[in-house]
């Protein structure tokens, strides 16, 4: 299977200190990508790297190459051009990444209209009621015009999502997309994005540290711990046979339910 999205020695750093350190991977198309590890080991910095959403001060180094374009070499008005329409990203934190002072459809259709040029305001909020429908929100029509705070954590995650469906991406960023739902929910995210790429064809990068999320879902996994890739191969094998001491300490961090009560494992010091 073809790469869609291929890093290369990719560094992300803040002055003196590097948070991605020289890390390389690749993306299939049509294919899930899990990149796990703990809080702090350059998770979303990666994926904020490859959207050119770096913080202030922050350096990207090293190539990043998209269906053929270097993403690195690109100017900031045509990173814009391919920034929610070609790559779309699912951030963690719905709650906060959506606007409490405006509608769900109006965000939606304004994320729509920003990559559709001339197309009216009826024709996007229609284009958001579909992208509603396609994540299960039922009676879309209705809820199109109801605000970020009238929606459960669960569906204002759904709302994300179909904001980034709207403009049929080829790669869709989901930043720990089930962070803060309830089991059940998280069952449902996950199984809503598994959908969304058998019906589009869309290729996912997964972004979490929760080892059970991504065993359901992802085709290929990096660890990183650091911000470097401590280990990298197919989910089967990493799950059945990790090579490296920091990837069993996360897999063994993960609570059991034949554990003893009380009993919590973590991950230790340095890898």
């Amino acid at each position: 299977m073809s790469q869609l999205l291929k890093a290369n020695g990719l560094s992300v750093s803040f002055g003196a200190a590097k948070v991605v350190d020289e890390i390389s991977f690749g993306v299939p198309r049509g294919g899930t990508l899990g990149i796990v590890g703990e809080s702090g080991s350059g998770k979303s910095m990666t994926s904020l790297a490859i959207m050119g959403l770096l913080p202030k001060g922050g350096k990207r180094e090293g190539s990043l190459d998209f269906d053929g374009t270097e993403l690195t070499a690109l100017s900031e008005p045509q990173m814009r051009a391919v920034r929610g329409d070609r790559i779309a990203m699912v951030f963690q934190d719905p709650l906060s990444s959506l606007n409490p002072y405006y509608t769900v459809g109006t965000q939606i259709a304004e994320a729509y209209r920003s990559h559709r040029s001339g197309v009216s305001r009826k024709a996007a909020k229609q284009a958001a009621i579909e992208a509603m429908e396609r994540v299960h929100i039922r009676e879309a029509g209705r809820r199109v015009d109801d605000y970020p705070h009238q929606f459960s954590g669960g569906m204002r995650q759904r709302v994300m999502i179909a904001m980034a469906l709207s403009t049929d991406p080829e790669l869709i960023i989901a930043d720990e997309p089930t962070t803060a739902l309830d089991v059940t929910v998280q069952a449902q995210i996950l199984e809503l994005l598994a959908e969304v790429q058998r019906d589009t064809g869309a290729a996912l990068i997964l972004i979490t540290h929760d080892l059970a999320v991504v065993s359901e879902v992802a085709d290929e996994l990096i660890v990183m711990r650091h911000g470097k890739v401590v280990e990298t191969g197919s989910a089967e094998q990493i799950f059945s046979d990790p090579q490296h001491s920091y990837t069993q300490a996360l897999l063994d961090a993960v609570p059991r339910i034949d554990d003893s009560i009380g009993e919590l494992r973590t991950t230790g010091g340095k890898a």
